[in-house]
């Protein structure tokens, strides 16, 4: 795992939905992955955002794969309700790769988010 940039004042929905996505990006992994020896898992931040990267070294996966699933369905909407964005498919060599970005900072303000949840 690596984790460099800046990432101190990443607000905690923000942490938490990063926290989350890895674990379930991890979990489909070992569920789906194929011949998988590695998974890799990078964070890397920067005044205005943070991005997730998971990665394996599963076997190659066909393009006519899934490409959808509760678990990807999940981790899309978790990004989405914090203005982020989720990729996932396919490597450009082999396995799987999950990318998820999410903005660090209120873009009208340039101050940190705060995400306020109601019951």
């Amino acid at each position: 795992m690596c984790v460099s940039g800046e990432l101190d004042d990443l607000p905690a929905a923000v942490g938490v939905a990063l926290y989350r996505i890895a674990q379930e990006a991890v979990t489909n992994t070992v569920r789906h992955g194929r011949n998988v020896t590695c998974v890799r898992i990078d964070v890397v931040g920067d005044i205005d955002r943070v991005r997730l990267t998971v990665r394996d070294d599963g076997a190659e996966v066909p393009a006519s794969g899934q490409l959808s699933g509760f678990g990807l369905i999940g981790m899309r909407e978790r990004a989405s309700l914090l203005g982020g964005t989720l990729l996932a498919g396919p490597g450009p060599d082999r396995g799987w790769v999950v990318e998820a970005t999410f903005p660090t900072q209120d873009s009208t303000t340039g101050r940190a988010r705060t995400i306020q949840r109601t019951a």
